[in-house]
């Protein structure tokens, strides 16, 4: 297991948090789950697939799992969340996320057969399914976070991953939806009720230098309230390098800003070098084409304009 997934799992594993990231994707922010009414629950996915002779179990390990007990227009609804945290895009989550609501199902239905068993109360089919006609599941949901600045480029469904386009054929293929939260897609940060929403505004601000250099002017304030949880989290993802505030008695706030702004002064050179490499490449494959028009019209730069007329003795 890598230092990022270890931070965040250790990080989103705090109930306060859990609840929040919930209650901001299902809920909208409105406050339903409560962070004293969730449980924890094996993270460990196993079963035996049924009338199988001789299959190996299956295993799988989640990084958060927890149940809790929500109050709607119709009661009480249980339900069991998940959280799979990613720093990369990982391509076929749509297929692992769904292959983790199997196995849980697969649990909940294996748990009722033993239970039936014990107590010898059902025949006929429900005795050979194992599963009884009044027996029900508990609906898992799975969220999986993005800790990590720009856009998710994978798939976001079952769908989104078939060759097959045609919708006589796909009408007739269960889709499955990756329940996926990306920093940057997050339009109003307000809806959250602990630091998280802190910390996710600022990953979202982060894909460049000059976005986070322009966004920190107006959330100086708010940033200078992350903590050491949340600085660790971002050195060990993203790579950011900021000062714990928690080792100074004086002048946290300022230690925090002044390493956002040498955060976002790297950020911007290190765009600046990405962006002269690719245009240098570009001049380079227009030089062997021979295209020296094109070659001036992608700079309106006076001096790398002088530059291209003497390396490339465009007259």
């Amino acid at each position: 297991m890598g230092k990022s997934n270890v931070v965040t799992k250790q990080y989103m594993q705090n109930n306060a948090r859990f609840a929040d990231i919930c209650n901001f994707y299902l809920f909208n922010g409105k406050q339903v789950i409560k962070s004293e009414a969730l449980e924890e629950k094996d993270v460990t996915e196993l079963a035996l697939p049924q009338g199988l002779g001789g299959a190996q179990a299956v295993e799988k390990v989640r990084d958060i799992l927890k149940s809790c007990c929500v109050k709607t227009a119709d009661g009480v609804t249980y339900l069991i969340i998940g959280i799979e945290n990613q720093t990369d895009t990982h391509y076929a989550m749509v297929v692992r996320n769904m292959l983790y609501d199997a196995l849980n199902y697969t649990s909940q239905v294996e748990a009722h057969t033993k239970e039936h068993r014990k107590k010898k109360d059902v025949s006929g089919a429900e005795f050979l399914s194992g599963f009884s006609k009044e027996d029900t599941l508990c609906p898992v949901v799975i969220l999986t976070i993005y800790w990590n600045c720009g856009t998710w480029d994978g798939a976001r469904s079952l769908h989104e991953m078939f060759k097959v386009k045609d919708n006589d054929i796909l009408d007739y293929v269960t889709d499955y939806k990756l329940n996926l939260i990306v920093p940057e897609e997050i339009e109003d940060f307000n809806k959250f009720k602990t630091e998280l929403g802190i910390l996710l505004e600022f990953i979202s601000c982060a894909s460049s230098g000059d976005k986070l250099e322009k966004a920190m002017e107006e959330k100086k304030v708010r940033w200078s309230a992350l903590r050491d949880e949340e600085i660790n989290l971002l050195n060990i993802c993203m790579d950011a390098n900021l000062t714990i505030a928690g080792e100074f008695e004086k002048g946290a706030e300022n230690n925090v800003c002044k390493g956002i702004e040498e955060y976002a002064a790297k950020r911007k050179a290190e765009g600046k070098a990405e962006g002269e490499e690719c245009l240098s490449k570009l001049i380079n494959l227009l030089y062997i084409e021979r295209r020296m028009d094109d070659i001036l019209a992608v700079t309106s730069d006076a001096e790398k304009r002088a530059q291209l007329y003497k390396e490339y003795g465009i007259a």
